[in-house]
């Protein structure tokens, strides 16, 4: 397993803002803690594990290998990969990086995390060229079942549980298109947070924050920060009307959000990782190269 370390002359690249010689990366991380993502820069959607300053890869596989999200206990992670042949769910030990295929279908089944007590992935099954499943998969029995029950919603997609359990954050699809929505595991009732153009929620390790992507501002995609209830939304990325920002996901501390950005040029091909500070709103590039860097996720 290959562990690329930042060399002077890619510091010097990041300081001159030069563009990078060949394929290659730089890494500006110094925090003691970790962030998984996607990204292609060596020619292949691949996952990567960025740590303080140095990146180390964890899958070497032809096919596309991509959203990872670790395990409450940051032991292991679960994927997508269409090494198979059509994208499945897969499960990586982190320290022995033994990967395990977790489903068969003939269909795609993208999007995973894991419930609150680990017992469970929740992914996405294709059941039509525009609509998706949501499904949970007990990891004991290795059976499937669908997530949410009498859902009134078209499709749901990408759900992730709060850290106690109890409520599930998802993108619906509606007749006005995607927004941002909860399901209470106990009562059964859903909620919608964000009106249409919505999307991608994430809560912060207390459960009283979500972040999620909103269009409404630059048509293009901010990072907004809301209530776990819906309440006092904020849009935290509205100086940068040039840039799709996409894929936020909080710090272990809840103090930050990492997430993905790409030039309105490149459209949604030129992701690069960067922080934001919720107190000062501060925001850092951490990490750059010459590939999509996405689906970043910090445990």
């Amino acid at each position: 397993m290959a562990i690329k370390v930042l060399s002077m002359g890619l510091l010097l690249a990041w300081a001159s803002g030069l563009s990078l010689p060949g394929p290659g990366y730089i890494a500006k991380f110094d925090h003691d803690s970790r962030i998984i993502f996607t990204s292609n820069f060596e020619g292949n959607a691949e996952i990567y594990l960025l740590t303080r300053d140095q990146l180390t890869r964890l899958t070497e596989d032809p096919a596309t290998d991509e959203w990872p999200v670790p395990d409450s206990k940051g032991a292991s992670i679960v994927f997508t990969s269409d090494r198979s042949g059509n994208f499945d769910i897969h499960v990586m030990d982190l320290k022995t990086r033994e990967v395990k295929r977790m489903t068969q279908d003939a269909r795609d089944e993208v999007s995973p995390s894991w419930s609150a007590d680990d017992r469970f992935i929740y992914y996405d099954l294709k059941t039509g060229r525009n609509s998706w499943q949501t499904m949970k998969l007990d990891i004991g029995s290795g059976r499937s079942l669908p997530l949410f029950p009498g859902v009134p919603y078209r499709t749901t997609i990408v759900p992730f549980e709060n850290r106690k359990g109890g409520e599930i954050y998802f993108t619906a699809k509606a007749l006005m298109g995607w927004f941002v929505a909860k399901y209470n595991v106990n009562s059964g009732e859903y909620t919608d947070l964000a009106k249409s153009g919505s999307c991608r929620p994430k809560v912060t390790p207390d459960g009283k924050k979500v972040a999620f992507v909103c269009f409404e501002d630059d048509g293009l995609g901010d990072i907004f920060l809301m209530n776990s209830d819906g309440s006092q939304k904020a849009n935290l990325t509205k100086d940068r009307s040039s840039t799709y920002d996409y894929y936020p996901c909080f710090s272990p501390k809840g103090d930050m959000i990492v997430f993905s950005a790409s030039p309105k040029s490149q459209k949604k091909t030129g992701y690069q990782l960067y922080t934001l500070e919720l107190k000062s709103g501060e925001i850092k590039r951490i990490f750059a190269s010459d590939g999509n860097n996405s689906f970043p996720y910090w445990f």
